[in-house]
């Protein structure tokens, strides 16, 4: 239902490439508020602070939070709200033991619950449960147990037992599905959008996989030509020249430069036909999925 994730090696912030300014922005605001309990205190405000990471799947999102606890020297709690027997009270129970001065990541935040929540317009903030069996998904959870309602989940993040001096991420492909109420300042402070690879991106990834010297004081495991900086830069402006705005996933480019990972001055020239080929699979996984659908 949770698991630990503090032994893991973390990932270099230098290998996340988001949208300028981006990275700077919410590692200041991390560092701001694990730095600000007596400001907090003082106020009388509950010292947690929320971050919605939302957007496209393969965008970067659970790579940022690992990038983030090895910058700041913080271990992760993951918890799976759609795990086999969670409930409220056991999700309440979990919140409640998560120490102090780590990350707690819900991933999938769309996916979490079995049922759907519907308030009116005089409602006080606590969510009235409806029934849905509409979806396979409401259908799978349901079967495995899980009881977890919208109310249950903002009475753990905000509610008496509800531990402090964390950094709350959250996960989502679907921001749209949310309720106001979990989404809110408060829950959630910052909210980032991940979007498709932009050029800015595809330059940036380039050559973090292509360093134009090795990193110091590791041995080259792999027989890759050492460039200039200047032929690299070159290399990486060709790359994101080819690179449609916002159409490709970053996961999908780091694939594709992964698989070149040798080959740089190659990766360049057979980029084109790269996408070429992505763009048939997609089209032809799309009509697939229609026909599947139609027969259906």
């Amino acid at each position: 239902i949770w698991r630990w994730n503090g032994a893991r090696q973390k990932r270099p912030m230098s290998s996340i490439v988001l949208q300028p300014g981006v990275k700077d922005m919410i590692l200041t605001d991390c560092k701001d508020f694990l730095a600000s309990e007596e400001w907090y205190a003082e106020r009388g405000i509950p010292f947690r602070r929320g971050y919605l990471l939302h957007g496209v799947p393969g965008s970067g999102k659970t790579s940022l939070i690992h990038s983030l606890a090895g910058e700041l020297g913080l271990d992760i709690y993951v918890v799976s709200l759609s795990s086999k027997g969670m409930s409220d009270n056991m999700l309440t129970t979990l919140m409640g033991n998560v120490p102090s001065r780590c990350i707690l990541l819900l991933e999938d935040l769309d996916a979490a619950f079995t049922r759907s929540v519907s308030r009116d317009s005089t409602s006080t903030g606590t969510p009235t449960q409806t029934t849905t069996t509409s979806t396979s998904k409401s259908k799978d959870t349901s079967d495995n147990g899980n009881t977890l309602s919208l109310s249950g989940l903002l009475n753990s993040l905000d509610g008496v037992a509800a531990a402090e001096g964390r950094l709350l991420f959250a996960t989502t492909n679907h921001i749209e599905r949310l309720d106001p109420a979990l989404s809110r300042p408060g829950r959630m402070d910052v909210w980032i959008n991940f979007t498709h690879a932009t050029k800015w991106q595809a330059e940036g990834l380039f050559k973090c996989f292509f360093p134009s010297r090795p990193p110091p004081e590791r041995k080259r495991t792999q027989i890759v030509p050492l460039l200039s900086e200047e032929e690299i830069s070159e290399l990486a402006k060709q790359f994101a020249e080819h690179i449609p705005e916002e159409e490709l996933s970053v996961a999908g480019l780091q694939g594709y430069l992964l698989k070149n990972k040798t080959r740089p001055r190659e990766c360049v020239e057979e980029v084109a036909a790269w996408i070429v080929q992505e763009r048939e699979t997609r089209e032809k996984l799309k009509k697939e999925k229609a026909e599947a659908s139609y027969q259906w």
